[in-house]
């Protein structure tokens, strides 16, 4: 089955969801095709970022989903036909759905297991191990013998380490209920790992303000970076002038999505004025030094 964006939008649309389609780059690979707001139960709503593919995804563009995901609390997803209907499969710590599972996903079913290139799994919830540990006053040891691992494998378990098999996952609901079994999209949580391409100047002003700093490469932000108090993105003016408008207005898209701070950086004055008349943030690429005093609020 070949998956399009418009059948995820068909999806979204049936939920009652609200939606950004992203447009840029429209004929290059692209790292996020639609920003989807998400609440499950009675969680806090998420930003779901995610990324169609009917082809084999790339690891750049995996790389771009998790970098921008890691900033903005948000979860990225990938849409695939790599996968079955009702398990998910893992790319670089990125949870992949069907498009059957992704309707499942939000009508609040959950999806218990997910297949890698070692096995098939299940996600456990660390939390509730250890409360039913100490209320059922289960020692490492005693449940690493029901189970029949090491204890340093229910120390992996208890800290959230390590997923199990279906096998161990079967004994541990007969062990301490079903309430231990997690599911794989609600109980994603980014590593806090970031990848930077330090070919710029602004990033390392950045840097030297205390920003964590990552960059992308298939989508309309060039730079995302996030400290305490503030988070902003950053889109280079391309050289071409029709595709630097598309790109910025996708940027801003996205900036609007998570109430981020956007900056756009052009090489021509007589450009950035003009984007300045529309209301972007601009500073020339000659004179960055300046954005030092914007980004700590002087």
């Amino acid at each position: 089955m070949t998956i399009r964006v418009n059948d995820v939008i068909r999806i979204l649309e049936d939920e009652g969801l609200s939606y950004t389609i992203i447009n840029y780059p429209e004929k290059n690979k692209k790292s996020i095709d639609i920003i989807v707001e998400f609440k499950r139960s009675s969680q806090e709503k998420k930003k779901l970022v995610v990324k169609t593919s009917s082809d084999k995804i790339g690891k750049d563009e995996i790389t771009d989903l998790k970098n921008f995901s890691s900033l903005t609390q948000s979860i990225p997803l990938i849409i695939t036909d790599e996968t079955e209907e009702d398990i998910a499969i893992e790319k670089d710590k990125v949870i992949g759905l069907s498009l059957f599972g992704f309707e499942r996903l939000l009508k609040g079913d959950k999806i218990f297991v997910y297949r890698t290139r070692g096995g098939m799994f299940v996600r456990i919830r660390p939390e509730v191990l250890r409360q039913k540990m100490r209320e059922m006053n289960y020692s490492m040891g005693d449940v690493a013998k029901m189970l029949g691992v090491s204890r340093k494998t229910i120390y992996d378990y208890e800290n959230g380490d390590s997923d199990v098999s279906i096998e161990i996952a079967e004994k541990l609901i007969d062990i301490f209920g079903s309430e231990i079994i997690g599911d794989v999209c609600e109980t994603y949580q980014a590593d806090g790992k970031v990848s930077v391409d330090k070919d710029h100047k602004v990033i390392n002003i950045l840097e030297s303000k205390g920003f964590k700093v990552a960059t992308l490469k298939f989508t309309a932000v060039d730079i995302i970076a996030s400290n305490n108090s503030k988070k902003l993105i950053i889109t280079i003016e391309s050289r071409n002038p029709e595709n630097s408008i598309k790109k910025i207005q996708e940027a801003s898209k996205i900036a609007e999505e998570f109430n981020l701070n956007m900056i756009v950086i052009s090489k021509s004055s007589s450009r950035a004025k003009e984007l300045e008349k529309d209301g972007f943030k601009v500073y020339l690429d000659q004179n960055l030094d300046e954005l030092k005093y914007e980004i700590s609020g002087d």
